[in-house]
């Protein structure tokens, strides 16, 4: 069996994506983030409180090795492909290559995000799967309709 573990990236604000969770196994992803951020509710990554409506763009990445693993792999990936331009190429390049970033873990899996996060922070799914908002205005009508038929059914019109 293959253990699949998942990365969660975010931008906190104007700042540069920042990783809130590594190494997360499906469980701790569904109870540590993906339900309070759907639920629109504070949660902690690391020693930081996250207010869900702060995070700009989320990336949650599922990788086959834990994420020191995973980024070392795409770090010597990276400075294989350098080396062999330098090799191949009449133009020297000098750089570090990639891997030392947070974001570069993208590199090194699939990003899933589609299959746990659908909408924004607070758009979980409630009443029939309908959202919140709907959810209170189908039963708000549901009992009006209730209400209006027993007051003629008890002859009170």
């Amino acid at each position: 069996m293959t253990d699949k573990f998942y990365q969660v990236l975010a931008p906190i604000g104007d700042r540069k994506p920042e990783m809130l969770f590594s190494d997360l196994t499906l469980e701790q992803l569904n109870k540590e983030f993906v339900k309070p951020y759907m639920r629109g509710q504070t949660f902690f990554a690391g020693p930081s409180v996250i207010n869900p409506s702060e995070l700009s763009r989320i990336q949650i990445i599922e990788t086959p090795v834990k994420e020191a693993e995973a980024r070392d792999k795409v770090s010597q990936d990276s400075v294989a492909e350098i080396a062999e331009f330098n090799r191949t190429s009449e133009i020297m390049t000098f750089s570090i290559g990639r891997g030392y970033d947070p974001e570069d873990i993208v590199e090194a899996g699939v990003d899933v995000t589609p299959t746990y996060i659908r909408g924004g922070p607070g758009s979980s799914k409630s009443l029939l799967g309908l959202s919140k908002s709907a959810a209170i205005w189908v039963l708000g009508i549901v009992t009006t309709v209730l209400t209006a038929g027993l007051i003629k059914f008890l002859g009170w019109v």
